[in-house]
Order: C-alpha cells, then structure tokens, then sequence
C-alpha cells in the first residue's frame, strides 16, 4: 500500500511539468513570430493566403 500511495504522490506533480512545457513551447513561438516582424508575418499570411486560394481554385 505504501508503494501506491508514494507512486501516486509522484504523479501528482505532473500536470504542473507539463503545463510548465507548455509555456515554454508557447513562448518560443511567440519569441519566433516577434523576430519575424510585422513584414514577415504580413508575407506569410499572404503566402498562406495564396496557397490556399490554389488549391481550392484547382480543386474546383
């Protein structure tokens, strides 16, 4: 009983550890798009844009 009680009591921590992963997965998108920069972004959403557009006009 005392195993599963200690297992447990280690499992417990987890969600923290990967909510902590998260944010950091979070912010080094967030510090990617803010070395991009306004023009960059503007480029590729244009760039998605036009594809988008392609496949959907081909597909038709």
């Amino acid at each position: 009983m005392k195993a599963f009680l200690s297992n447990k009591k280690a499992r417990k921590g987890q969600g923290v550890i990967e909510y902590a992963g998260a944010l950091v997965i979070a912010a080094a998108i967030v510090a990617g798009v803010l070395l991009i920069g306004p023009q960059g972004i503007e480029t590729l959403f244009t760039e998605i844009l036009t594809s988008v557009t392609a496949t959907f006009t081909d597909a038709l």
